[in-house]
């Protein structure tokens, strides 16, 4: 029977017991130097070079382990500017330093995303944040190129720049303009921060294709990969969760995304940097200066750091548990492009019974945002005249009134409605989409993708009403 009172909640005890750990006298792993750093609990506690040798040791190790790295493998590293990303290049440039066998024999190439557009940046400012990244990657001797966010808009012509000393940003004003519309027609910050990592990761892909190389290296410590589960359980991204949060993303066939630094916490990552001296650039992003509650992401972010805090060993468990949980299905190498999300490129999850909790969650959508006049009260399906916003753009508005402007909204190439791009997608990228006010300003290679589509269903639909 528990001897502890019912008018206490076992927190003071808990505090009690904290504050009666202290540190060792000694690094534990060479047992002669004072410790500077303590990981998770007081035993784990290094001096400066065993920690440094720690860190170096887990990040080689967790590339070894794979078997995934071929030397006749050209990597692109992204790099963001924070300290993390530059404490890969770090780790890179030192693996690739070594004389012995033990030395990596991959080319290591960086790729930094211009992402100014949609946070309200000056040009200035983006081409001195451009030539300050520049002379960072500099001094590890790497071949490095730029693009912007506004790429993924563009169809023909090279995306990639070289990033060298003196740089000055390359933009598209049309593009610039099409990011900019696509995220002001995106309501919530929840909505845009997953639909920014999105087109990130499509961005990833076409570069390392741009550029000849198989895979692609990102800085995500197990700390955001912790994050990362929290919010993809609440956005309905559990399926991809092993995707998400795994050594390898091999979702597209020809480009691999590898994550060197899961093993690493974002404690351990920037002690690595501070000890090294490693420069970092501030550069903002669309959740700074927002409250922790603005977005999913940050409350899932607030969490994980408070937890970190006061129980370390618990963000592991949370990451470790993440990476097994889908496991059990973890490529799309039997699927075919039909069965493919056409934003993040995971198997369809809303093919499910009539009476799965996804079907009543979309009815619910439906009449909620329709009312009682909107739908067939016998067959409960939508209106057809009552569909909201259901092309792309709207006939009645400005620039479709005025015949002397070519907004272009009555080709047939966007006459697509909402149910046309919301059932091509997975039950993820449906939030992002019911979070959009319409679809037009998705990039071309998507509304492409549904373009194909319908048209292949039709396609069959006509050859079946001709069979029969």
């Amino acid at each position: 029977m528990c001897s502890r009172n019912d008018e206490e909640d076992g927190s003071q005890s808990l505090m009690e017991g904290k504050t009666k750990l202290t540190w060792t006298e000694v690094c534990q792993k060479c047992s002669t130097e004072k410790p500077v750093i303590q990981i998770l609990q007081i035993k784990h506690a290094y001096c400066r070079n065993c920690f440094l040798a720690h860190v170096n040791h887990k990040f080689r190790s967790t590339l070894g382990k794979s078997k995934m790295m071929k030397p006749s493998d050209v990597v692109l590293a992204a790099f963001s500017g924070s300290g993390k990303s530059n404490a890969m290049l770090h780790l890179l440039h030192a693996g690739l330093s070594e004389q012995s066998h033990k030395r990596f024999l991959f080319k290591v190439q960086v790729l930094y995303i211009d992402e100014g557009a949609i946070l309200g940046t000056s040009l200035e400012d983006r081409t001195a944040n451009l030539q300050a990244i520049s002379g960072i990657i500099e001094q590890y001797g790497f071949k490095s190129y730029y693009t912007t966010l506004a790429s993924i808009f563009e169809e023909t012509g090279s995306k990639c720049f070289p990033l060298v000393k003196d740089s000055t940003l390359k933009i598209k004003e049309n593009s610039e303009e099409e990011l900019k519309n696509l995220f002001l027609n995106v309501k919530s910050l929840t909505a845009r921060e997953d639909l920014l990592r999105q087109l990130r990761r499509k961005i990833f892909l076409q570069s390392a294709k741009e550029l000849d190389c198989c895979k692609v290296f990102t800085a995500n410590t197990s700390t955001d990969l912790a994050i990362h589960i929290l919010t993809d359980v609440s956005l309905g991204r559990g399926s991809q969760m092993h995707h998400d949060v795994s050594f390898c993303d091999p979702r597209d066939a020809s480009v691999k995304i590898i994550r060197p630094l899961l093993e690493l916490s974002s404690k351990e990552v920037t002690y690595y940097s501070v000890f090294h001296e490693l420069e970092s650039i501030y550069i903002p992003s669309l959740c700074t200066k927002a409250s922790s509650d603005s977005s999913i992401h940050n409350m899932s972010k607030q969490f994980v750091m408070e937890l970190m805090e006061n129980f370390p060993s618990t963000v592991s468990t949370v990451f470790r548990t993440g990476e097994k949980l889908g496991s059990t299905n973890t490529t799309n190498t039997c699927e075919t492009e039909d069965n493919l999300c056409i934003i993040c490129q995971m198997k369809l999850d809303v093919s499910v019974a009539a009476c799965s909790s996804v079907q009543a969650t979309d009815f619910s959508r439906l009449i909620s945002s329709l009312g009682p006049a909107g739908f067939d009260n016998k067959t409960l399906s939508q209106l057809p005249d009552t569909s909201k916003d259901s092309l792309l753009c709207s006939s009645s508005t400005s620039c479709c009134s005025d015949s002397d402007v070519q907004c272009g909204c009555h080709k047939d190439v966007q006459r697509l409605s909402f149910p046309d791009v919301e059932k091509l997608c997975c039950y993820g990228c449906r939030l992002i989409i019911h979070d959009m006010e319409n679809t037009s300003s998705l990039p071309e290679s998507i509304l492409h993708k549904v373009r194909t589509r319908r048209s292949l269903e039709n396609m069959r639909e006509s050859i079946q009403d001709f069979l029969l």
